[in-house]
């Protein structure tokens, strides 16, 4: 009984362990992009292109699904269209809009496919998290870098308008808020 007991108080200490050690590590991994916006575009970059090289060569040497190969390369495409403006991602664009939803259907189209054929458990894992997952994490660990750069732009050295998403809906509200207390 005490045993029982002693088990369920461990496994409680190592899932709690677990979750602070992932949140430490997304803390750390945003302080990073922060500082270094420049080297994340890049590793965002190559991290798309090894996952489109990982693709063909999934199609080529495994037989993966032609379809699914080429729908899953059109989603990284359109994740790559997102570096142009990178680190001012606009949460209200519509590539970014349409990324999170290639993100979840990217998602559905290869879970479905791994339910109707077998493959081990760590195969099916590792092809998700590399390359289903993988470059839509990193930018969704970037987004954080969008409040904390300076309003410049880098090609032109001309000062560029930061339109935050959030900051906009909070505005909005607060504006209509002054608005409805002013009048009698």
């Amino acid at each position: 009984m005490i045993l029982t007991l002693i088990k369920y108080i461990g496994v409680l200490l190592a899932i709690i362990f677990i979750l602070l050690s992932l949140a430490c590590t997304l803390y750390y991994l945003a302080e990073l992009v922060e500082e270094n916006t420049v080297m994340t575009r890049k590793v965002i970059k190559y991290s798309i292109w090894t996952v489109l090289v990982l693709y063909v060569l999934l199609w080529i040497v495994d037989g993966m699904p032609f379809l699914r190969i080429l729908f899953s390369i059109i989603c990284h495409l359109v994740y790559s269209i997102l570096l142009n403006d990178f680190p001012d991602i606009q949460l209200s664009s519509p590539t970014f809009i349409s990324s999170c939803v290639l993100v979840l259907v990217d998602h559905f189209v290869w879970f479905n496919y791994f339910t109707k054929f077998y493959y081990p458990f760590d195969r099916i894992v590792c092809f998700f998290v590399i390359c289903v997952w993988a470059v839509p994490f990193e930018f969704f660990i970037s987004l954080s870098a969008n409040d904390n750069t300076l309003p410049y732009d880098n090609y032109n050295g001309k000062k560029k308008k930061k339109n935050n998403f959030v900051k906009k809906i909070i505005n909005t509200i607060l504006m209509k808020e002054e608005e409805n207390s002013e009048r009698p």
